[in-house]
């Protein structure tokens, strides 16, 4: 599991304005020294800072208020170095930091963690930031484990297995945030055989492909190297699927350009509280990230995306009381969805799987 100290041992050259890479981590470490011991815990899966410098902790899918409480100085120093260091990965090529203004809030990847927050300002009484942890590629979960913690059954597996890997289906992770998709997805990906070509786009390390024969590319919008960029240049190289970790708008339109010209088995995730709102939400990304001066019709956008897409798997997060008054979150696959077509402005589903 990554944690702070992770932060200081890439050294890079300086190609700042002011302040080098390693700088940069060192700003962040140390301004997050008070919770670098909750950070190295392994149970712990992500740290939230209220504007009130409150610090709540995720263990094994449980949040509970710590008794730390992080200055405001500090928060602030961390998001402005993390804002600083959100261009090319290992550089100090990102944005500076500006109240008042969209620069106000800031959401990358820093040495293997998931950073957003936003300075005081956006919320009067502080700085808010919240730190996500993702596990080093061997500690990834598999499929087996997802079983194990009950996120699925076996039938339920050996199905996406089926359909993405094999069949080469199309498919759409949907869920909200931390409700398991990419971690799902992830674990399906784990069983691509190993002569296939794959390119993985993201925007912070987050899945761990064990295939051989893939390119890892990871996007820095702050710098102008976009996910949009990324497809595009993927398009022109030999991959048989394509991996994007997550759909945001700009690059739906030639995500599925993609998906329509021969890369089958391709596979996303996106933000939805249900199957059948990722494909609404998609549709509306798709119109967001249509060229200038192109227009299409819902219905004609609607017919496009069920050609493209095959496949749509919803995991769902819910809470539950437990014996000490505690609430614990549960991950599970709540549906799965064959997108048979679209017709008369609705998309014609089959469900594969739906939870009672």
């Amino acid at each position: 599991m990554h944690g702070f100290d992770d932060l200081s041992q890439t050294r890079s050259p300086n190609i700042g304005r002011m302040l080098d890479a390693a700088r940069l981590q060192s700003i962040i470490s140390n301004s997050l020294r008070p919770i670098a011991e909750i950070m190295e815990e392994k149970a712990v899966t992500e740290i939230m800072v209220t504007a009130d410098g409150r610090v709540w902790v995720e263990r094994r899918g449980s949040i509970e208020r710590s008794d730390i409480v992080l200055s405001e100085t500090d928060r602030r120093l961390a998001i402005m170095a993390v804002a600083k260091h959100s261009g090319a990965e290992g550089s100090s090529t990102g944005k500076d930091i500006k109240a008042g203004t969209q620069d106000a809030v800031v959401s990358t990847g820093v040495g293997g963690l998931r950073f957003a927050g936003a300075i005081k300002g956006v919320d009067a009484r502080g700085t808010t930031l919240a730190i996500r942890k993702h596990l080093d590629p061997e500690e990834r979960p598999t499929l087996e484990q997802l079983i194990e913690w009950g996120m699925l059954s076996r039938d339920t597996a050996d199905l996406l297995v089926r359909k993405i890997v094999v069949e080469r289906q199309n498919c759409v992770f949907a869920g909200p945030t931390s409700g398991g998709k990419t971690t799902l997805a992830n674990a399906v990906l784990m069983h691509l055989p190993s002569n296939e070509r794959i390119g993985l786009i993201e925007d912070a390390r987050e899945m761990a492909l064990r295939v051989e024969h893939k390119n890892c590319y990871l996007a820095a919008p702050a710098s102008g190297l976009t996910a949009k960029v990324l497809v595009q240049h993927a398009m022109r190289e030999r991959y048989d699927r394509l991996i994007l970790s997550e759909t945001r708008g700009d690059d739906t339109y030639d995500l599925l350009r993609a998906l329509s010209s021969g890369h089958n088995g391709s596979v996303t995730t996106l933000h939805a509280s249900s199957a059948a709102g990722a494909l609404s939400t998609l549709e509306l990304l798709f119109q967001m990230s249509l060229p200038p001066g192109v227009q299409m019709s819902p219905e004609a956008s609607q017919r496009y995306i069920a050609a493209c897409i095959n496949l749509v798997v919803f995991c769902s997060r819910s809470y539950v009381r437990q014996d000490d008054g505690s609430d614990r979150s549960f991950r599970r696959v709540s549906e799965i969805v064959t997108v048979k077509g679209a017709n008369s402005g609705e998309y014609d589903l089959e469900y594969d799987y739906r939870e009672d």
